[in-house]
């Protein structure tokens, strides 16, 4: 596939984006930036939205951003669940982990890079 083959499927998913979701059945909604986390018992639904923030708002929603978040975090849970457990039970769909529901360690890592192309 090339670049331009790429563009044009990125291109035509602009008007197809995840920037919210509404799944009451599948516990209590935390709505942060990027991610939406359903609570349910000790089950957390980790739901990877396509929006975008920089200084802590949103700004907009770029296709399939969710997905590469989801799967880059789901890789390397895979690849080191043997140095340390995790909380992953299941990587159900592109965007969406499930995972057990842990006390948090406050530790933050951002990753930046630049979104290139033109307008």
């Amino acid at each position: 596939m090339t670049s331009t083959e790429l563009d044009d499927i990125i291109k035509s998913q602009f008007d197809k984006t995840l920037d919210s979701t509404n799944f009451e059945s599948l516990g209590k909604l935390y709505k942060g930036k990027v991610r939406d986390n359903y609570i349910k018992n000790d089950v957390r639904i980790i739901i990877a939205s396509d929006r975008l923030s920089a200084f802590d708002r949103v700004i907009t929603t770029i296709p399939f951003k969710g997905q590469m978040l989801n799967q880059v975090s789901s890789f390397w849970f895979e690849k080191t669940k043997n140095l340390v457990k995790n909380h992953i039970i299941d990587v159900p769909d592109p965007n969406v982990s499930v995972v057990h529901q842990c006390e948090m360690i406050p530790v933050e890592m951002v990753v930046r890079a630049y979104i290139t192309g033109s307008a």
